[in-house]
């Protein structure tokens, strides 16, 4: 006994609602919702084959089969032993081929049966192709498909329009040699951008690795190098896969600049260190001196060796950040107690010495009353009694010694140039070149004298001019000497 299939209304379980178009081949829809539909008509089932009266099965048109069909009760070419099968059956003409058998049921039965099988390897056929048309899948998951459906169809024996199904799946080997195109293409163009991530990445880890060491802000470098590293293995996650051969290039760049970035930071680090080391060293020598110093109450000498060991200090330069300001505080507590005892001496001399400026600021200003000192030697004596009553009054507080030192300055400077202009005026040795001189002018403008006149006499203009210019110099110097 054959097997006898349940049909739902439409002819195919699975498949959903169809619409036939009269001959029962092909209906049409959208692939982008669900696929074409094929079902072969009774009519067509028979003049595709003929049943035999015990329901064997004969294909009229199609080629011979490699193997026998598996999806109905096999059966041999000629009517198995005992059977009574018509003559019919028994030999098939020749272009008759051996489907299968349905027995228990009528010719249109059997006939449907088997047209049913053919219709689900072709409705199979049309799935693939609306799944091509709306990019399902990749184009290497539709050719399997499609070898595994012409493999199928070549195996087996079936009633239906076999030719039509070659067709169709010709076509589709089309379409998906299509879609491998554009799908390469896109790939192509993944793994550029992908390609061009990595060189950017590789790009920017060798800038961070060949900068030179002594200005790398490393704690920063170093965070982005790290951030560089995940951003390398994010890509390796993200589809397509590099190949190795295309992988390892930039991987190579890539630890070599990591591990010349980590071997430049280990050696400025070390390097670093060292001079962290002498830096600490050269400071407590400092330290110390100014430890002894700070009792010290020579205040003018200490003071300066304190600006000295100051200036030590700064061309030094920083150590380490907590050494340094550990010994910054013990360096700065010896000074205070220097600076502070000095500053709180002189607090207490300026309170002394607030007396003496008032008494100095008073000769000041008789100092200065003699001012302008037009005849020193009438003034000489008040001025030197002014100078010794400043030089017994003694220190003045000491933010007022410059402006008071400067005003006396001023007056000392007028009379100094004072005394030398009128010296200059009674040397008897500048006073007998003075009338030496004069007397020379003299002799020469009465010759002068005499040119001009007898210039004039004779009317030359030019010597008039000449002989009345050199008269005007000589008279103009006799001026001045007088």
């Amino acid at each position: 006994m054959g097997m006898r299939a349940v049909l739902g209304s439409s002819g195919e379980p699975g498949i959903g609602p169809v619409q036939h178009n009269g001959s029962g081949t092909l209906v049409g829809m959208s692939p982008a919702v669900k696929p074409d539909h094929h079902e072969t008509s009774l009519a067509e089932a028979r003049r595709l084959a003929r049943v035999d009266e015990e329901g064997h099965v004969f294909a009229l048109t199609q080629k011979t089969p490699e193997a026998g069909s598996a999806q109905a009760e096999p059966a041999p070419e000629t009517a198995p032993e005992g059977d009574s099968a018509p003559a019919e059956a028994a030999a098939p003409e020749a272009s008759e081929t051996y489907v299968g058998q349905f027995s228990g049921a009528s010719a249109d039965e059997a006939l449907q049966y088997f047209t049913r099988k053919f219709d689900e390897l072709f409705n199979r056929a049309l799935l693939l192709r609306a799944r091509v048309a709306a990019g399902a899948d990749n184009a290497k998951a539709f050719h399997e498909s499609a070898q595994h459906i012409s493999k199928e169809l070549a195996e087996g024996v079936w009633v239906g329009d076999v030719a039509a199904l070659e067709s169709l799946l010709v076509e589709l080997s089309a379409q998906i040699d299509a879609r491998g195109a554009v799908e390469q293409q896109e790939a192509e163009a993944v793994l550029a951008e992908h390609l061009a991530i990595r060189e950017k990445i590789v790009t920017e880890a060798e800038v961070l690795s060949n900068a030179d060491p002594s200005t790398q802000h490393w704690k920063s470098a170093q965070a982005r190098m790290n951030e560089l590293f995940e951003a390398w293995k994010a890509e390796q996650k993200k589809p397509p896969r590099l190949t190795k051969a295309q992988e390892d290039p930039y991987w190579k760049r890539f630890r070599g600049a990591r591990n010349l970035f980590e071997k430049n930071r280990r050696a400025f680090f070390a390097t670093r260190d060292k001079e962290h080391g002498d830096v600490k060293a050269a400071k407590e020598r400092l330290i110390e001196e100014a430890e002894q110093l700070k009792d010290s109450e020579d205040y003018g000498s200490t003071t300066k060796a304190y600006h000295r060991l100051m200036d030590e200090w700064k061309a030094l330069g920083r150590g380490a950040r907590k050494t340094d300001d550990s010994q910054w505080t013990r360096f700065r507590a010896a000074q205070d107690v220097f600076f502070g005892a000095r500053d709180k001496v002189n607090a207490e001399t300026d309170a002394e010495y607030a007396e003496n400026l008032t008494v100095k600021l008073e000769i000041l200003e008789q100092f200065e009353a003699l001012m302008p000192f037009e005849n020193p030697e009438s003034s000489r004596d008040d001025y030197q009694a002014l100078l010794a009553r400043w030089d017994a009054v003694g220190r003045v507080p000491r933010q007022d010694m410059k402006s008071t030192e400067a005003r006396l300055k001023k007056v000392q400077d007028a009379f100094r140039e004072a005394e030398e202009a009128h010296w200059r005026k009674t040397d008897p040795e500048t006073i007998a070149r003075q009338n030496s001189m004069l007397t020379q002018l003299d002799e020469t403008i009465a010759e002068l004298e005499s040119s001009l006149a007898a210039a004039q006499a004779s009317g030359d203009t030019r010597s008039i001019a000449k002989a009345q210019e050199a008269l005007d110099a000589r008279r103009s110097w006799r001026d001045m000497l007088k």
